[in-house]
C-alpha cells in the first residue's frame, strides 16, 4: 500500500509539472567503437570501449515556460549529461532561466555558446563520430571552462525579429575573476551573432572576444594572454536541395598573432530511411615557434527505426602535419551504436 501511494504521488508531481508547461526529455546513445592513433607510422595507442559520442552524448533535461501575461514568459531548461555506460556522476550541460516576449528573449545561465551553435549547424554528424571534424577538437575548452562550447555564468538576449528571417543575438560572459588593478578579468568576453533563415537556407556569422583564455588546439595548444584577447569568429552556410543539404564552415580563432583556422563542407543525402552523412575538414595552426597543417574526413550511414530510434555506423580519419618537418600524426575510430530520443 505504501509503495502504492509512493507511486501515486510521484505521478502527481510530475502530472503537475507537465500541466505547468514543462517537458522530460533525453537521449540515450550506446555504441561500441575503436580507435587507434599513430606518430611517424608508429601506433602509440588502440582502444575499444562502449560509449555514448558517436550521435551525441546521453543527457537528461526538463525545459519549460510559464504565461505571465501580457504576451511575457517565463522559460527555464536544466540538462544533465549522462555517461549512461557507467556510474560515473551526472554533469550540468545547461541551465538556465529567461523571459521572452515582444521585446525578445533573454536567458541567463549556463548555455551552449552562439559561436558552437553556428558551426555544428554545418556538421552533419552533429560535432560527434569518430576523428575528423577539425572545429569540434578546438570548441571544447580551454583553461578549466568548455568555453566556447558552452558558456559558464553566460547571458544571452535574442533581438526582437525585425526582418523576416533575421535573427541576432548578442551574448556576455563573465569570467568571475577577482582583478586587483582593475584590468581585464580573465574569462570576461562578449559576442555578436547574426543568422538568416529562409526556406531551404541558413546563413550565419559570430564573433566573441575573450579576456586572457587560449586556444585548445591540437597538437600545439595557443597560450593565454594578458595583452591579446582571443578571438572566435564563425561563419556557415547550408541549404537543403532535397535530394542532398550541403553545408560549409569556416571558424577562425587567435590571440594576437597565433591563430587556428579551419574549413568545413559536409553532406547529408538521405535513400529512404537512410541517410548517407560525409564532412571533409582542413585546418591551419600558426603560432610563433611550431605551426601545423590537418585534414580530417567523417563519413557514415544513419538507418531509421522510427521517429524517434537510430541505428548507425560512423568512421573517420586525420592527419596532422608539422610545418617543415616530417611529424605526422595519424588518427582512426569507428563506431557502430544504437541512439533513442524522447
Amino acid at each position: 500500500m505504501k509503495k502504492t501511494l509512493v507511486a501515486v504521488a510521484a505521478m502527481a508531481a510530475v502530472t503537475g509539472a507537465m500541466a505547468d508547461g514543462a517537458t522530460l526529455y533525453g537521449i540515450i546513445d550506446q555504441t561500441y567503437n575503436k580507435a587507434t592513433s599513430s606518430t611517424n607510422g608508429l601506433q602509440i595507442s588502440s582502444s575499444t570501449n562502449i560509449s555514448a559520442y558517436q550521435m551525441g552524448q546521453s543527457l537528461l533535461g526538463v525545459k519549460g515556460s510559464e504565461d505571465l501575461g501580457g504576451g511575457m514568459k517565463a522559460d527555464y531548461l536544466y540538462e544533465f549529461g549522462l555517461q549512461t555506460e557507467t556510474t560515473a556522476t551526472p554533469t550540468n550541460r545547461q541551465s538556465f532561466v529567461g523571459l521572452s516576449g515582444g521585446f525578445g528573449a533573454f536567458r541567463v545561465g549556463k548555455q551552449y555558446s552562439q559561436a558552437f551553435d553556428n558551426s555544428v549547424a554545418a556538421d552533419p554528424l552533429g560535432a560527434t563520430g569518430g576523428p575528423g571534424a577539425l572545429y569540434i577538437a578546438n570548441m571544447v575548452g580551454y583553461d578549466g571552462t568548455e568555453h566556447p562550447l558552452r558558456q559558464d555564468r553566460g547571458i544571452q538576449y535574442d533581438l526582437p525579429s525585425f526582418v523576416a528571417g533575421v535573427k541576432v543575438t548578442l551574448t556576455k560572459v563573465l569570467g568571475n575573476a577577482n582583478t586587483a588593478n582593475n584590468g581585464p578579468k580573465t574569462g570576461d568576453g562578449s559576442g555578436v551573432a547574426i543568422n538568416y533563415t529562409s526556406g531551404p537556407l541558413y546563413a550565419g556569422y559570430t564573433t566573441d572576444s575573450i579576456n586572457n583564455t587560449g586556444i585548445a588546439s591540437a597538437p600545439q595548444p595557443i597560450k593565454a594572454s594578458a595583452t591579446s584577447k582571443n578571438k572566435i569568429n564563425t561563419a556557415t552556410l547550408t541549404y537543403d536541395l532535397g535530394m542532398a543539404k550541403l553545408a560549409y564552415n569556416n571558424t577562425k580563432m587567435s590571440v594576437g598573432v597565433q591563430t587556428l583556422k579551419t574549413d568545413m563542407f559536409g553532406a547529408t543525402v538521405p535513400f529512404g530511411a537512410a541517410s548517407l552523412v560525409v564532412t571533409s575538414s582542413t585546418g591551419k595552426v600558426d603560432t610563433t615557434g611550431i605551426d601545423y597543417s590537418a585534414k580530417g574526413m567523417q563519413y557514415g550511414v544513419n538507418y531509421a527505426l522510427s521517429k524517434r530510434t537510430t541505428a548507425y555506423w560512423h568512421a573517420g580519419n586525420a592527419t596532422i602535419n608539422q610545418v617543415g618537418s616530417s611529424n605526422q600524426i595519424k588518427q582512426n575510430g569507428y563506431g557502430i551504436g544504437l541512439y533513442h530520443a524522447f
